[in-house]
């Protein structure tokens, strides 16, 4: 699309910046841009102040989205709903509104490898660009996480790879985006506090999938019944990958050993990462670091370094024997007891926060097989806590804040034991996103081991 002369609407100056790019990129490419949110100014003032230096126009507050109607093209940022009246209006009068991924595939002069899924994205993300890296090609990750799309895009060469966890909420305003390889990790119920129903968080995943060539590669999970259903809407070649089953041209677990297409790339025992469900995930990135036509000669060597991301089963410190592990980002049921089967030992869990689902029967189910110590907070203890009581958890407590809850569960670890901080709910009750949650997490555990004279 040629943006000179043409008026943009972005909706959203965030703290992840992605307004602020959207924002400075299109007007860098001749746009009239204006940029809305509706916090006020002085709760903006670094986002603004970084676009001081462009003729950016920012409307705040009251004043947000004013002369929407009259725009050529509106990009919201990832966190606002498509359903706000300001793009109902625009929509009905015909004004394309696309998310940032969308204009970013527009720019960007090289292949995109897209990662996404319920849980697992950024892991596999990160991991791609450390194996591409290893492998000598020149790639740069970000998307959902670091930096947004649009700016590795506008960053990016011909001989670039760009490597982007991508989220439901960017990939429900697409309409021509085809990543070189998709990858689809699993998919479960999540975020249904934004789209409603599972059926419409399935077709805003679905969308990766929607304009790939037959000379596209689709990443498939066939272990995850929802995700190779999805493979049915695929026009690009199918790549599966398993942990449990042969996968064929794909990527799979033989002989004690990780293969991707028969050849065995190294031994799982290689792999720094806890847990089974990461040696599915590092499957995924083996398979599409393999589809874009990089060499897995290294794959060995990075594996046996990559420690994961920080607040996904982060290890912080070992206080007294008792180790305490970071996994702020498991918002949802399912990433919290991948996170609880990772790990073969006594463990005191901390729960809750806002919950995006209401069904914890499962967690509560695999806490009590566990024998675990549940340790509740937020807005969704009292939910967590019913389960819990109904499966038969036998040690379970209520904390008033994160900091209660860390010393409760230290006492319940024990040496030898673990403290898990896997939520299993979003932060916004308590916190400002999952990494200030997690940020907090480790400042109380630091303050702890001070207290205690230890800390590995």
């Amino acid at each position: 699309m040629e943006f000179t002369g043409k008026r943009v609407h972005v909706i959203g100056l965030g703290a992840y910046g992605t307004g602020r790019e959207v924002a400075r990129a299109l007007w860098q490419r001749g746009a009239q841009v204006t940029v809305s949110d509706v916090k006020p100014a002085a709760a903006l003032a670094a986002e603004i102040e970084a676009l001081k230096e462009t003729s950016v126009a920012v409307q705040t507050g009251d004043e947000a989205y004013r002369g929407i109607e009259e725009a050529d093209l509106v990009v919201p940022s990832p966190g606002v709903p498509l359903d706000i009246p300001p793009l109902l209006r625009a929509r009905e009068r015909g004004i394309r509104v696309v998310s940032e991924i969308e204009v970013a595939f527009w720019i960007a002069p090289c292949p995109i490898i897209a990662v996404t899924g319920t849980k697992g994205k950024t892991t596999t993300a990160a991991l791609i660009g450390e194996l591409l890296h290893d492998a000598g090609r020149s790639v740069l990750v970000g998307g959902n996480i670091g930096r947004p799309l649009i700016t590795l895009a506008e960053a990016a060469g011909p001989e670039d790879i760009l490597a982007a966890e991508v989220s439901s909420f960017q990939l429900e305003a697409t309409e021509r985006f085809r990543p070189r390889v998709a990858v689809l990790l699993n998919l479960f119920p999540d975020h249904l506090d934004r789209h409603s129903t599972m059926e419409a968080y399935r077709n805003a995943k679905a969308k990766l999938l929607a304009n790939q060539a037959p000379e596209d590669a689709a990443v498939i999970n066939r272990d995850d019944d929802e995700a190779w259903r999805m493979r049915a809407l695929a026009r690009a070649q199918v790549i599966p990958y398993s942990t449990a089953q042969p996968a064929g041209d794909g990527a799979d677990i033989a002989d004690g050993a990780l293969r991707v297409r028969g050849t065995p790339v190294c031994p799982i025992d290689t792999v720094r990462l806890p847990g089974r469900h990461n040696l599915s995930n590092v499957l995924a990135a083996l398979a599409a670091t393999d589809a874009i036509g990089a060499s897995l000669d290294r794959a060995a060597d990075t594996l046996s370094r990559f420690e994961g991301i920080e607040h996904r089963l982060e290890t912080v410190a070992t206080v007294a024997g008792v180790t305490f592990v970071n996994d702020s980002q498991a918002t949802t049921p399912e990433a919290t007891i991948a996170a609880l089967n990772a790990f073969d030992r006594r463990t005191a869990l901390i729960a809750g926060g806002r919950p995006k689902v209401h069904d914890f029967r499962r967690l509560a189910e695999a806490a009590a097989r566990r024998q675990t110590s549940l340790i509740v907070i937020g807005e969704a203890a009292e939910e967590i806590a019913a389960a819990g009581e109904a499966a038969g958890v036998r040690q379970l407590s209520r904390a008033a804040d994160l900091r209660e809850a860390v010393h409760l569960a230290f006492d319940r670890a024990r040496p030898g034991g673990l403290v898990l901080l896997s939520p299993a709910c979003a932060s916004f009750d308590m916190f400002e996103n999952m990494a200030a949650r997690g940020d907090a997490f480790k400042q109380i555990v630091r303050e702890l081991a001070r207290q205690k004279g230890d800390g590995e």
